[in-house]
């Protein structure tokens, strides 16, 4: 007995010691795996494609402020002849340039900052006045944002919430303040005094200072430039575009070199600034508007205000890239290689990029998801895209490219059209009743499989529903049940239509 009892216990005993080796088994590998081992690490995981409300959103950023260095006890000078000294060159230039007459009497230091203390070390010690260079961006176009934020509809109003602001570019970046405009731009808008005598009693002009001599002193405004004309001539101080842009945005290059409709530098005049403001965002009016001001009669986008895209808040450049690139290879080894039938031939360059069907998919994630089911329209293949079955500017329901769906699945499946001796109701009416034509997990782009398809109308062999007869009951012969509602189509294979009618066969049922 003692025997029997101290086996039992050393049972007990090895199986509790196997449940908790078990259980170490089990606890160790997940203690390790949320240390790290094994599990992913990454902060930012690429996301899935496609990603849903990829319209164009316009950039939101916070603004951008910085105090203007201040030169301790420095001093105002108002005089540009001082500094002509040492930057004659500068100062000569600054005569010509669109930014003369500002703050007269100071018109350096209205950018640099009181020169007293720079005067007084002649320039030996640096920090002793504003110097562009050694600034930082934001401070350096704060420096410029005095004058140029003064209301909404200066250029600088939207600078310090703009893209290039935030890429920690400042307006001396594409801007020389210096820049000289061509020879013959009058050098000064200055005022002129002249003094006439005119007798006692004699009728003063409005405006003038009559002395108690009958002298009357004339102020005559020498007649500026037009400002338009001056800007025009500064030549936006030297940010020309498309090259100022492009020295940062160099993959764009290719926009200049193929030729098209919006080429930019060719025959419509295509710039950088038409769709970019510089000192702010996205211009809005390009998204859409400035699009339908050229393609409007006799074009696609004729009936596109009546349209669904538009009436769902869709523009221009959510489908089109306006940066489209040619996908062409500029070198291909053509030794021994066919290009016409290699994937290395030229490819064709796609109208504004409109990449079919990734594009569609940014917003129809569903329709993405339908296309990658077993049975499908070959779009995946490359055989079909969107735009054979709708027209994204068009104003008809679901942007198709006929009346009905009918008639839209007739140009391909003309055979399906009839006109049929005994038709069938569903198909005439609307294709759409038993098929999806996105893609479904049936055959034939079937909504369900045919027999449970049929039953949605027709409940089968039974005789109250046939009305007796010769037909058969089904409920009567329980044994073949099974085969009459496997596929209706084993007897009823012409479902869109027949000029004779559905054939029976008598014989198999004895």
């Amino acid at each position: 007995m003692q025997s029997c009892r101290r086996r039992r216990l050393r049972l007990v005993a090895w199986s509790l010691a196997g449940m908790l080796l078990a259980t170490l088994f089990v606890i160790l590998p997940s203690c390790r795996s949320q240390n790290g081992q094994g599990r992913r690490t990454d902060t930012e995981l690429k996301p899935g494609w496609p990603q849903p409300n990829r319209t164009f959103k316009q950039v939101s950023l916070s603004e951008i402020r910085a105090e203007i260095p201040v030169v301790a006890g420095a001093e105002y000078v108002n005089d540009d002849e001082l500094c002509m000294q040492c930057h004659k060159t500068y100062v000569e230039t600054f005569q010509h340039n669109v930014h003369r007459g500002i703050n007269k009497g100071q018109s350096c230091e209205a950018c640099h900052g009181p020169a007293s203390k720079h005067l007084e070390t002649r320039g030996r010690e640096p920090g002793m006045i504003l110097n562009f260079k050694k600034m930082t961006p934001a401070q350096s176009a704060e420096a410029c944002l005095k004058c140029h934020e003064q209301n909404a509809c200066s250029p600088g109003a939207q600078w310090r919430t703009s893209k290039h602001a935030h890429a920690n570019l400042s307006c001396i970046s594409c801007h020389t303040a210096h820049y000289n405009v061509p020879p013959g731009t009058k050098a000064t808008t200055g005022l002129g005094e002249v003094t006439q005598t005119q007798r006692s009693g004699a009728h003063a002009t409005p405006g003038a200072n009559v002395t108690a001599d009958s002298q009357v002193t004339f102020v005559k405004f020498e007649q500026p430039p037009d400002i338009e004309t001056l800007r025009a001539n500064s030549n936006n101080l030297g940010a020309v575009s498309p090259d100022t842009c492009l020295r940062c945005h160099g993959e764009m290059k290719n926009l200049l070199e193929i030729a098209g409709p919006h080429q930019i530098g060719g025959a419509n005049d295509f710039n950088c600034t038409t769709c970019h403001n510089p000192h702010g965002n996205i211009v809005e009016h390009s998204r859409k508007d400035l699009c339908l001001s050229c393609h409007k009669q006799d074009s696609p986008t004729m009936a596109w205000h009546a349209s669904t895209h538009n009436l769902a808040g869709v523009a221009c450049t959510d489908c089109h890239n306006p940066h489209p690139h040619a996908g062409v290879r500029r070198f291909i080894t053509t030794s021994g290689v066919d290009l016409e039938n290699t994937h290395l031939s030229r490819q064709k360059r796609r109208p504004m990029s409109v990449q079919e069907p990734e594009a569609c998919y940014k917003c129809h994630q569903n329709i993405f998801a339908q296309t990658h089911l077993p049975s499908h329209h070959p779009i995946r293949e490359g055989k079909m895209v969107c735009s054979d079955c709708h027209d994204p500017h068009g104003q008809l329901e679901g942007n198709l490219k006929a009346e009905s769906k009918n008639l839209l699945c007739w140009k391909c499946h003309a055979d399906k059209q009839g006109p049929f001796a005994y038709e069938h109701p569903p198909v005439t009416e609307d294709c759409g009743i038993c098929h999806e034509p996105h893609g479904t997990v049936t055959n034939n782009l079937l909504k369900q499989p045919a027999t449970f398809l049929c039953l949605r109308c027709h409940v089968g062999h039974r005789d109250g529903d046939h009305g007796g007869g010769a037909r058969l009951n089904i409920d009567a012969v329980p044994q073949l049940r099974k085969g009459f509602y496997t596929d209706c189509t084993t007897c009823h294979s012409q479902i869109h239509g027949s000029d004779l009618p559905t054939p029976h066969f008598p014989a198999m049922l004895r």
